[in-house]
């Protein structure tokens, strides 16, 4: 196969040859099957051609044409691409031809279904350079159709504002329904479009699904975001530019570089260290794009991006290698490194050798940047000591010590405000980065925000105004405007700690790339950080979630953070957001004389009954400082009274009267108890549990004390989840143990399985159970990402759901499903 602009060969020596040339010089991928040639020749000339046409002008034309055999067939394109002159406009006629081959189905909408795979493949891509991406993406069905790849790289260009949201919704998890089937397709897009706030695309997307999201929250999607990388998490990160195209560079503790397309995610070579990569930056050295690569061992390597072979080894450094920076100095490649010897290094990247050794840091020394003072290069290293250093690189003296930090300091990022040269830190230990003025040493901001620990640091320049990213163990990356030293945007999504960073410039707009140890890298477009974002709620995962009736209407409340959040049931709007204090992990409700009652325990000890009504704590529920594992409300002698299992395996059981400071009942277990339930057993109330000894017991609870009626041995390792419902007149209870892919279905009375739901693909989280008349359903939530409905007692598989990443918790409410997924709330209906 030729390449190169010039063709060669025999060239047209006629306008109709011209003509039946002109669409392969628009073809995309491997060329066009002949059906789609002849009809995009007439589009773009207005002549009748017929297939025999075309057919014999092929074989006359033979040596200007490469075939490719495709299974759909053979394809066809140019040998030698050339000019295209008159592109948009001829692209727009090529995407309305190809439109035009779409089939209609019975009610005169495009059959995707149907569609040629050429244009399933590559539709996306003319349109794009026609301008008319928007149009396309209008159609709901195309959105499911499409090729992934190609739709994603397409994406890239900006569009209209409704553009702006669907490509967002596309994008929000196309690492994941990429490779999924059709209908998982329908589902995830369906669930991330209600996540935008688009309902009326979630029912277009849910077209013939047994379920569809009626509402959910949007904290977790972004539309500045371009695309998830999956696989691992990465350790280190920079970009660079190979063969024209943006790359990204990442180090993992796999000991595996990967070289990958920015655009779209595609990897291009993996280099392979000999421990795990922590730190690496990018260079050109000779004209070529290289990467200086950094191990846990002490390895320096150089490796050359275009071939992936070893340039060289730099030895030196002794014990861990925690940071990497390149620069150009005197007009060669040099790169700066340092670490667990507490020395920082200069290399000549040129031949290999050291040019400076600098000795002063006390401790580990974490993150080195380079910058310019005063017209010579400066790095500036940060460290375990506290200290921020600046190294004169042209005769390896120190020029300052920056003091201030009251913890290790692991990432440092340069950038220029108001002319004069700055250093932005993060630390370890801090909820916040300093800014530093670079002539004087004077600390000029604090940025604080985040709730958790800063690690990571990047800055970059958009309109002439420098920005800072930073972030850590809140999971978020913000975007800061160092000329205002404010917070712009909050960047979501991410399911782990964030302490990597880097920014890059694609086609005039800011990038970056986030991740971490166990978050797999995300890319994103800062033009766009301070787009709107979906409907907000909880700011960390939704751990529990239950249901309850207030002023007559259905609502939901959630448990998440520190905060527990009531909805309506019917709009997703968001009533009350109450404080708890501490992490919420346990939560259920009840109704006690017509007012809506609320029993929350979290980490530390913490337990509260919340009146949902009126907004207010009707009374807490002291105990030791041992997490709340699970709660319940539970009938004793007919008064409604709160049960709580404590971290120590302390059971307490509680009224409502809050001049009474001491449970009724305080019982330690042989086993924690992890979950926990009313049933009705024999018309008499009982309390259900399930415990790490993955036992279950049915307690019968009076103001005198608590006897255990029954117990099964599940034969699970230890009980994560239960729900209780009533099968054939008899109570039930499903259990799910630990890390397992099946739930048991239990008779209660007289303590027999009666079935098994087996063949999840991963863990189950959760089960509920739903009831619609004379049917039940059982309600399961794999750690995969998938929603399972059954028919509990012959254990058949009744329908699937898929969402776009793992869930929590779910109940059942009414017709409704309810999902604590991530940070959100997803809630679905069934399609009638």
């Amino acid at each position: 196969m030729a390449n190169g602009d010039r063709a060669v060969g025999p060239t047209p020596d006629s306008d109709d040859e011209a003509a039946l040339l002109r669409p392969l010089a628009f073809a995309e991928g491997g060329g066009l099957p002949l059906a789609l040639w002849v009809a995009l020749a007439r589009a773009l000339s207005g002549h009748p051609w017929t297939a025999q046409d075309v057919s014999v002008f092929r074989d006359r034309a033979g040596e200007l044409l490469v075939e490719t055999r495709t299974p759909e067939g053979v394809a066809y394109r140019l040998r030698a691409r050339g000019a295209r002159s008159g592109e948009r406009q001829t692209q727009r006629a090529v995407t309305n031809a190809l439109l035009a081959e779409v089939p209609l189905d019975e009610t005169g909408h495009r059959d995707w279904s149907a569609a040629a795979p050429y244009i399933v493949d590559h539709l996306a891509a003319h349109a794009a350079a026609a301008g008319a991406l928007d149009e396309m993406l209008d159609d709901a069905e195309y959105l499911v159709h499409a090729d992934p790849r190609g739709l994603l790289r397409a994406l890239n260009i900006p569009g209209s504002s409704q553009g702006t949201v669907r490509r967002s919704v596309y994008r929000a998890s196309v690492h994941v329904h990429a490779t999924a089937t059709l209908p998982e397709r329908r589902d995830i897009l369906a669930v991330d479009a209600a996540r935008h706030g688009e309902t009326g695309l979630a029912r277009e997307l849910s077209r013939g699904r047994p379920w569809r999201p009626r509402w959910a929250t949007g904290t977790m999607v972004h539309p500045a975001l371009r695309f998830t990388r999956t696989g691992s998490g990465v350790d280190a990160a920079a970009c660079t530019v190979i063969d024209g195209h943006p790359h990204a560079v990442t180090g993992c503790y796999d000991a595996n570089v990967r070289v990958w397309d920015l655009v779209d995610g595609t990897e291009r070579l993996v280099i392979t260290e000999d421990d795990g990569v922590y730190a690496l930056d990018c260079v050109e050295i000779d004209g070529r794009p290289h990467v200086v690569t950094a191990t846990c061992s002490g390895s320096l390597r150089v490796w050359d991006l275009d071939t992936g072979a070893e340039r060289f080894a730099l030895g030196g450094h002794k014990g861990w290698i925690h940071a990497v920076c390149c620069t150009v100095i005197d007009g060669r490649p040099h790169a700066v490194t340092a670490g667990e010897d507490r020395l920082v290094r200069l290399w000549d990247l040129v031949d290999g050798s050291e040019r400076a050794r600098m000795p002063g840091h006390t401790e580990d020394v974490r993150a080195v940047a380079i910058t310019e003072i005063a017209g010579r290069p400066v790095a500036v290293t940060g460290g375990d000591d506290t200290t921020v250093r600046l190294w004169d690189l042209e005769d390896g003296v120190e020029r300052t010590v920056l003091t201030g930090h009251t913890s290790a300091v692991h990432s440092v990022a340069c950038t220029v405000i108001d002319g004069i040269p700055h250093v932005v830190t993060g630390s370890g230990g801090e909820h916040a980065a300093r800014v530093w003025c670079l002539t004087d040493g004077a600390q000029r901001a604090v940025l604080g925000g985040p709730t958790s620990w800063t690690v990571a640091v990047s800055c970059y320049e958009r309109d002439g105004r420098p920005y800072v990213l930073t972030a850590g163990g809140d999971c978020t990356v913000r975007v800061w405007d160092l000329t205002e030293d404010t917070e712009r945007a909050v960047l979501t999504g991410h399911h782990g700690y964030v302490d990597t960073l880097a920014c890059t410039v694609i086609d005039g707009r800011p990038y970056a790339v986030s991740g971490g140890h166990s978050a797999p890298p995300r890319v994103w477009d800062l033009s766009d950080a301070a787009l709107p974002a979906g409907h907000k709620g909880h700011t960390a995962t939704v751990q529990v979630v239950d249901a309850v009736e207030i002023d007559g209407r259905p609502h939901v409340v959630t448990g998440g953070d520190t905060t527990i959040r009531v909805w309506d049931l019917a709009d997703g709007t968001e009533r009350r957001t109450l404080p708890h204090g501490h992490r919420v992990e346990a939560l259920a409700c009840t109704t006690v004389h017509d007012r809506p009652y609320a029993a929350v325990g979290g980490c530390c000890g913490v337990a509260r009954v919340w009146d949902l009504a009126a907004g207010t704590g009707l009374r807490d529920l002291p105990g030791p400082d041992r997490r709340v594992e699970t709660l319940a409300w539970a009938d004793v002698n007919g008064r409604p009274y709160v049960v709580t299992s404590d971290q120590d395996r302390t059971v307490r059981v509680w009224g409502l009267d809050e001049e009474v400071k001491h449970p009724i009942h305080s019982d330690r277990t042989r086993s924690a108890v992890r979950a926990m339930e009313p049933v009705t057993v024999d018309g008499r109330p009982h309390l259900l549990t399930g415990s790490d000894d993955a036992v279950l017991r049915l307690w019968r609870l009076t103001e005198k004390g608590r006897r255990v009626t029954a117990t099964v041995h599940t034969g699970h390792h230890w009980v994560r989840a239960l729900a209780g419902t009533v099968l054939e007149g008899r109570p039930h209870a499903l259990t799910v143990g630990g890390n397992d892919t099946a739930v048991q279905v239990w008779d209660l009375t007289d303590g027999t399985l009666r079935s098994t739901l087996a063949g999840h693909p991963a863990g189950v989280l959760a089960v509920a159970c739903a009831t619609r008349g004379d049917r039940t359903d059982a309600v399961t939530v794999d750690a995969g990402g998938t929603v399972h409905v059954w028919d509990p007692v012959p254990a058949r598989l009744r329908e699937k759901v898929a969402l776009p990443t793992r869930a929590q918790c779910v109940i059942a409410v009414g017709q409704d499903l309810v999902i604590g997924m991530g940070d959100d709330v997803v809630v679905l209906d069934r399609d009638h």
